[in-house]
C-alpha cells in the first residue's frame, strides 16, 4: 500500500513527510498525508475517470460560487487527479481542521443554512463531460413505482413465521398506501413545475449532506465527500437530512419548522415546492430501506437486530404522522 501511495504522491509537487491510512473500503480509501506544504487528504475515488471529471468540474464551479469545499491540489502536470498503474484515480485536497457538527439545535440550523448555500452555489453548472453525470431529475415517479412494487413483492416473500416477516406483513399495507399517496403529488404539476425550473437552473444535490460529511471549523462548516453529486430537486437532500435527524432524535414539528426555516432563509422555496418536500418525506423511504436489506439478504444485522430496527421504526410512526399532518403549519411558520 505504501509504495502505491508513493507512486501517487510523486505526481504532486510536494515532499511527503508521513502517510497515515484513515479508511480503506477497497474501491474507496482515504489517507492523511503530511507534506512540506501542510497536511493533505488523499482520496482514492470509486468513480470512473469520466465520472470523476464531472465531479471535479462541479467542485470547481461550487468553490467559485463560495461553497466551502476544501481546495484540490493539482498534479505537476496541472490535472485535478492522479492515477496509479492500475487506472485507479486519486484526488488530493487540503486537510480541514475541526470536528464533526452534531444535530443539536445550533449546529443543525447551521447545517440547514449551509445546505441552502450549497444548492445555490451549484446552480448553473454544466459539465464538459456528460457521459457519467447522474441525473435523478424528473425520475421520481418511476422510482416510487419501483419501490412500491418491491414492497408488494416482499409481502409475497414473507411466508415464514419469522418475527420480522410477521411484523412486515402487519404494517406493509399502511406504508404502501403512504407511498401511493406520495406518488399522487409527484404526478402533479407541483412536481413537474419544479423539475422544469431546476432543469433550467441546473441544481446539484450532495445526496449525503449529513454531520459525517461536514467539518465544523472556526469559519463555519466545510463540506466533504462529493462522490454522489447528482442533478435533482433540492428536496432530495432535504428529505435525506430530515429523515436522518428525525430517525435519530424524534419526529418533531417544532424541529421540522426550525430546520425548514433555516434552509428557506438562504434558499427560497415556494409553498408548492414545500409540498413536494412533504411528499418525499411521506414516501416510506426508511421502511423500504430496512425491508429491502432483509428480504434481499443484504442485511449485516442478526435476526434479533433486524426485528428491533423494524420495531423502533414502527414505534415512532405515530410521531412521524403527527409531524407530517402538521406540515401546512410548518410551511407557514418557516
Amino acid at each position: 500500500m505504501q509504495a502505491n501511495i508513493n507512486e501517487i504522491m510523486f505526481q504532486y509537487p510536494l515532499r511527503v513527510k508521513s502517510v497515515k491510512l484513515i479508511s480503506d473500503k477497497g474501491k474507496k480509501a482515504t489517507w492523511s498525508v503530511v507534506t512540506n506544504a501542510g497536511t493533505k487528504i488523499l482520496k482514492k475515488s470509486p468513480a470512473t475517470q469520466k465520472r470523476l471529471l464531472f465531479l471535479v468540474q462541479a467542485i470547481r464551479h461550487m468553490q467559485k460560487n463560495g461553497a466551502p469545499i476544501p481546495a484540490m491540489v493539482e498534479t505537476r502536470s496541472g490535472k485535478d487527479y492522479a492515477e496509479d498503474s492500475s487506472g485507479n484515480c486519486y484526488v488530493l485536497s487540503d486537510a480541514v481542521q475541526g470536528s464533526s457538527p452534531t444535530y443539536g439545535t445550533e449546529d443543525l440550523l447551521a447545517i440547514m443554512k449551509e445546505l441552502g448555500r450549497f444548492h445555490m452555489a451549484s446552480r448553473g453548472f454544466t459539465s464538459n463531460y456528460t457521459t457519467n453525470e447522474r441525473v435523478h431529475l424528473g425520475g421520481w415517479a418511476q422510482s416510487y413505482e419501483r419501490y412500491i412494487e418491491r414492497l408488494e413483492g416482499f409481502k409475497g416473500m414473507a411466508k415464514s413465521s419469522s418475527e420480522f416477516q410477521k411484523l412486515y406483513l402487519l404494517h406493509a399495507d399502511n406504508f404502501i398506501n403512504q407511498g401511493k399517496e406520495a406518488l399522487k403529488w409527484i404526478r402533479s404539476s407541483y412536481y413537474t413545475n419544479w423539475v422544469n425550473k431546476v432543469a433550467a437552473q441546473k441544481n446539484l444535490c450532495h445526496q449525503d449532506f449529513a454531520a459525517a460529511n461536514l467539518i465544523k471549523t472556526g469559519k463555519g462548516l466545510a463540506v466533504i465527500d462529493m462522490d454522489s453529486l447528482t442533478y435533482d430537486l433540492p428536496a432530495r437532500d432535504l428529505r435525506k437530512i430530515f429523515n436522518k435527524v428525525m430517525k435519530k432524535h424524534g419526529w418533531s414539528a417544532a424541529k421540522a419548522t426550525a430546520m425548514l426555516r433555516a434552509y428557506r432563509e438562504v434558499h427560497p422555496l415556494s409553498d408548492e415546492e414545500c409540498q413536494i418536500v412533504y411528499a418525499d418525506l411521506l414516501f416510506p423511504h426508511l421502511f423500504y430501506g430496512i425491508a429491502s436489506k432483509v428480504f434481499n439478504k443484504r442485511s449485516e444485522w442478526n435476526p434479533s437486530v433486524e426485528v428491533q430496527k423494524l420495531k423502533s421504526f414502527i414505534a415512532a410512526e405515530s410521531d412521524r404522522q403527527k409531524m407530517l399532518s402538521s406540515w401546512p403549519a410548518i410551511v407557514r411558520q418557516s
